[in-house]
């Protein structure tokens, strides 16, 4: 009988060891959170965006996105781990407080937050360092939280931004995501859920300085070499994503044809333009 009530209560333990590795990786948002997404900055050009695990960069609070230029909105997240190593060395055990990350869960709705119009993951990749003493380790991770299919399928994007003049009119998206990964150890961990919104619009980041406008015509001018300040607005820094957050000068982005209106009757037979 003794021997019976062994083999059961050993049943018991394995099924409650089982109940805590399950447990175990549940994710819990107070191991690895989402802090803000980053402000991109200006650069000289063809430079690329640097970002860092610095808590004292500029943030935003919502995105635009110019369609004139992009489709799809990348954000670069700052991500803490609040975990902290535990001191064990004379055991040489894995130090399961580092997380690697592997990718993010987005969803997309309307404005009001209701109306869910996609959901994807998105891999990518970081590893936080584990947090010392009350101070979180943090990294900059990017990745895509508006997508192209979902943007240029939106039936009131296409008729209210992308068949409408320029400047004329926005669609806020919402975005909600969460990072996945696992700590050294192997433990699943997830992060909350961030919600940031994005505005599409069209045209909305281009600038047209004084020198950009025509004089004679009251309308801007601005192809190239024939604005008063071409040269020098080509040498000037440009947004690291062209098209998204930060404003461009018109003289910058020749090739758009929101960059260049009135372009046809300023210009003169012989390649320059009308003063």
């Amino acid at each position: 009988m003794k021997r019976v009530w062994g083999h059961v209560l050993g049943a018991i333990s394995l099924l409650g060891c089982g109940g805590i590795v399950f447990f175990a990786c549940v994710h819990n948002d107070s191991t690895i959170f989402i802090q803000d997404v980053i402000a991109p900055q200006e650069v000289a050009n063809n430079q690329p965006c640097v970002f860092t695990a610095s808590t004292t960069q500029t943030f935003l609070s919502s995105g635009v996105l110019d369609l004139d230029f992009r489709a799809s909105y990348e954000a670069e997240f700052l991500v803490g781990n609040q975990m902290v190593a535990e001191a064990n060395s004379p055991q040489l055990d894995t130090d399961t407080s580092t997380v690697t990350l592997q990718g993010a869960v987005i969803r997309i709705t309307d404005a009001s937050g209701k109306n869910q119009l996609a959901t994807f993951t998105r891999l990518t990749s970081g590893t936080i360092y584990p947090a010392s003493g009350n101070v979180p380790g943090y990294a900059a991770i990017g990745t895509t939280i508006v997508d192209s299919n979902t943007v240029l399928n939106n039936p009131d994007i296409r008729d209210k931004v992308l068949r409408a003049p320029a400047r004329a009119a926005s669609v806020r998206l919402v975005t909600y995501l969460r990072f996945f990964g696992n700590t050294l150890g192997g433990r699943y961990v997830e992060s909350d859920e961030f919600e940031f919104p994005v505005d599409v619009c069209k045209g909305c980041l281009i600038t047209f300085s004084p020198q950009d406008i025509n004089p004679n015509a009251d309308v801007p001018n601005c192809i190239g070499p024939c604005s008063a300040n071409g040269a020098a607005s080509t040498q000037a820094p440009i947004p690291c994503v062209v098209g998204q957050d930060l404003t461009i000068d018109c003289v910058q982005c020749q090739g758009v044809p929101d960059c260049m209106p009135n372009a046809n009757t300023l210009r003169t037979t012989d390649g320059g333009c009308t003063k």
